[in-house]
Order: structure tokens, then sequence, then C-alpha cells
């Protein structure tokens, strides 16, 4: 049996879609201080993306198909107990730190809730606090039209607003002051894309508790006279691993596909720039690893309605796929389909 002064830091990495939670990881878990850190990715698609950005030696666990703020909770205690169990039965595996990565639309509460109501969990891992990242660019129009954003912000412990390079100094202070006041008692970090900032991953309190929930919605309900905040959704039951009522988050539709041969990079980006003028704000989130059969892979990303410049990694692992994942309203998502299916191409298409 564990005790407290063994126990594995466990920390909750969230934050709404496309804020920049996987690049930030990838940069934090190779630095040197992070040597021994399991990821655990979730994801709601069919197909995972995610964990295929993720470069370095630290093992990946990915829980796919579900949200473990309510649909994959009991994946979630499961791996944590394999965890545990193959430290204690293989010599040749150890690690000290857990890292979950949750969905862009997670509800934090329930994950946190669960593992303070697991035994097993709470002998063996110590809460070392939930870490929200805020997307710099997109954080304004995010906190009003989605409650998991505010939700996100208010139970985090620590906050990283991201994409600081792209924005000025007065905008980097309008969001501090922002996540200050929706949460004054989390520590604010700033972060770009090559200075992580280390110390919110590092730093942390074993004996910390979680926030109450009750007490966290008390004060986002008191901040809607300040701020135009989106409305939380109605509880429902949930079924499984928890007995309690607790809220779920908003409706989303995940389009994924996946191409079996090497695609004409334009008709790729044609694609992706036809969607986003259509639709705009309404493609919550793409993101997309490409075989545009040049020897190593490419990858897109976007945010409501705004492509990223096209990056490419070193090089496949495995053999080359494409694969892609966009999130949308339900109410557009067959026809993004649609358009997906016809618009992206093979590189040996002839027509």
């Amino acid at each position: 049996m564990s005790n407290i002064f063994n126990q594995i830091p466990l920390q909750i990495l969230t934050g709404f879609l496309g804020s920049g939670k996987t690049t930030l990881l990838n940069k934090v878990v190779n630095r040197p201080e992070m040597k021994g850190t399991v990821l655990i990715i979730n994801e709601v698609g069919e197909i995972p993306i995610d964990n295929k950005l993720i470069s370095g030696d630290n093992p990946v666990i990915v829980l796919d198909s579900g949200c473990i703020c309510c649909t994959v909770q009991d994946g979630l205690v499961n791996v944590l107990h394999y965890l545990i169990e193959e430290k204690d039965n293989n010599p040749e595996f150890s690690f000290n730190r857990v890292i979950i990565e949750t969905t862009g639309i997670a509800d934090p509460a329930p994950i946190i809730d669960l593992i303070f109501h697991y035994e097993e969990i709470l002998l063996n891992y110590s809460f070392a606090g939930t870490i929200t990242v805020i997307d710099g660019v997109n954080a304004k129009e995010e906190l009003a039209k989605n409650y998991e954003a505010v939700k996100q912000i208010a139970m985090a412990d620590k906050i990283i607003i991201s994409k600081t390079d792209r924005l000025s100094q007065d905008e980097i202070e309008a969001l501090k002051n922002t996540a200050e006041d929706l949460n004054q008692s989390a520590d604010v970090f700033l972060s770009t894309l090559d200075n992580p900032p280390m110390d919110a991953f590092t730093s942390f309190d074993i004996f910390n508790t979680p926030k109450d929930l009750k007490t966290v919605m008390k004060w986002i309900n008191s901040k809607r006279s300040d701020y135009k905040l989106a409305s939380g959704m109605a509880p429902v039951k949930l079924s499984g691993v928890m007995n309690k009522t607790l809220p779920t988050h908003s409706n989303y539709q995940t389009i994924a596909l996946s191409f079996d041969k090497p695609l004409n990079r334009f008709t790729v980006v044609h694609a992706f720039d036809a969607l986003n003028s259509q639709f705009g704000e309404s493609i919550i989130r793409l993101k997309g690893i490409f075989d545009f059969d040049e020897g190593y892979p490419f990858v897109i990303h976007g945010v409501q309605g705004e492509c990223y410049p096209v990056t490419n990694q070193l090089e496949w692992e495995g053999k080359p796929f494409s694969q892609m994942v966009v999130i949308v309203s339900p109410r557009i998502a067959e026809q993004v389909e649609h358009m997906l299916k016809q618009m992206i191409r093979p590189l040996d298409d002839s027509e």
C-alpha cells in the first residue's frame, strides 16, 4: 500500500478546443525535468490525432471515442489501476508523474470528483492540481459562447495564457485580469511556442485539495453581470462509476476521416479554406496529419474559422497515413463531411 510520500503526482491539463494544450504538452514533456511522465490523452473522435503529435520517449495512453468527464470514466480508472500494477510487477517500468490531457470540451469537475471518490486512486496517486490553457487569441469569443471554457478557468489551480507572442501587452493584461477575476486563487502564467512555463507543471503541492464546486459555481454566476459568459447546460444523470448528478457539456459533433493514399496538398488546403469561408466560427476545431508523398508528415490545425500555417514533422513513425478530425455544430456536420469527401482528392486522382 502506498503512502502520501510515495504517491504519484497526477495533474489535469484542460483548456477549450484549439487553446494549444497538445502543442504546449509536446514542448513540456520533452524537457529533462519531465522524464518519467505518463501522458493520458483523451480524444472524442473515433480517430485519435493528438497522441501522434506528441514526440519523445514518455509513454502515451489514449482514451478515445468519448469524453472522460461523462462517458469513459471507467476507462480512466482502469488505466490508472493498470499503471500501478505494471509499476509494481515490471521492474523495467517506472514513472513518477501522470498528466491527463482532457478533450477541449471537458468539464474538469467530474474528473476531479472521480479521483477523490476512488480509494485505490487516492492510495496511489496525489492530486497535483488542474492546469487550464486559455487561448490567447480566441478567449473572449470562447468565454461568451462556450460554458466549458468558463468552467475550465474557474476550476483551475493554474492558468496558462497561450499564444502570447501574437498579442499586444494591453491584450495580455486584459486576459490576465479576466482570468484573475474569474479565478482569484489560480496562478497565471504566460506561454509562447518556444517558451512554455515549466513552473506550472513542476511546482505543485501534493497536499492541495480540489476546489469546492458549489463555491466555484456561485462565483461564476456572480460574474455574469461583469462579463458576457456562456451559460451552463441542464444536469444529466450519469451511469457507471459515479452515482450523482453532474452537468454535461454542450452538444458538438466530431467528423473523423482517414485516407489510405497520399493526398493532393492543394485539395486539402482548399477544402479547409472553403469550410472556414462558408461556416466560419461554426468550425470549432480542425486538426489533421497528412501524407502528401513528400517523405514526412504534414500537420494542419484550425480554430474557429482560422487555419494556422501548415507545418511538418521530421519523419514518419511506421507507414505514412492521412487522418483528420473536425469538431463542429451538429447542424452543419452533414454538410461539412460531404464537402470534405468531395473536395479532398488523392495525389494520383486523374479527375
